[in-house]
């Protein structure tokens, strides 16, 4: 009998044993816990931006204007000019000058198929034998005896050492007979400057006129002509006509 009592007493301080170490377990978890969540977590690393080295910008080129070249007057026969600009283009600008005869302005250009009114137009260089791009002016007077077609150009305002110049001649294969005539018209009226009379059996005229006596002025030119034989013939070309103003 004394046995059994024995084996339940040691039975008993096991399970007081094992409950013993399991209150002991159980206060220590929750300082585990806590000291878990005390540590401090990995420190992440910060990435500063990697700032990339701007490229200097290409610098582009501005576009300069350039003054177009002046045309090799010595082709159409004009004497070799110094350095200079060509100022005015009286081809070029034809059509800003008002044209007219004594009785009605005229359209520019005009239609060489309505002839009898008379007319401006350009003219092909190449049906006059000149390189292509030689500028012509070709004036056709009405068909009436001694009348004349006017061409008034815009203002411009000379300076000492400009010339007018230009070639006068017939239209290729025309029996003309007429006179070219350069005036001027400013704040006190119009004048004339120079008239040259030119019969197509004659050689081209060659015209290098100064304008000294404007210089200062600002002045409107006429470009004119006039039938003197028949008006059917007054095929009229001003060949290259423009002012040249030499360098300072």
């Amino acid at each position: 009998m004394g046995l059994p009592i024995k084996r339940e007493q040691t039975m008993n301080k096991k399970i007081l044993s094992l409950l013993l170490l399991g209150l002991f377990l159980a206060g220590c978890a929750p300082a585990t816990t806590q000291a878990l969540q005390a540590a401090p977590s990995p420190t992440q690393a910060t990435v500063e931006p990697v700032t990339q080295p701007t490229a200097e910008p290409t610098s582009v080129p501005t576009a300069t204007a350039t003054a177009a070249p002046t045309p090799d007057f010595t082709l159409v026969g004009l004497p070799a000019e110094e350095e200079g600009e060509l100022l005015f283009d009286f081809v070029g600008q034809m059509c800003n000058a008002d044209w007219s005869t004594r009785g009605q302005d005229l359209p520019c250009p005009g239609n060489d198929s309505q002839s009898s009114a008379g007319y401006v137009m350009k003219l092909d260089a190449e049906k006059q034998g000149l390189p292509a791009d030689t500028n012509i002016l070709l004036a056709y007077t009405p068909q009436e005896k001694y009348e004349t077609i006017y061409g008034e150009y815009p203002a411009v305002t000379v300076q000492k050492g400009d010339r007018f110049r230009a070639v006068l001649a017939c239209k290729e294969h025309a029996f003309c007979d007429v006179e070219f005539v350069l005036n001027f018209s400013d704040e006190h009226g119009s004048a004339g400057l120079k008239n040259w009379r030119y019969l197509f059996t004659d050689e081209p005229i060659v015209v290098d006129y100064p304008l000294d006596a404007l210089a200062g002025q600002t002045v409107q030119f006429t470009l004119a002509v006039r039938a003197r034989g028949n008006p059917v013939e007054a095929y009229a070309v001003w060949i290259a006509p423009h002012i040249y103003r030499p360098a300072p």
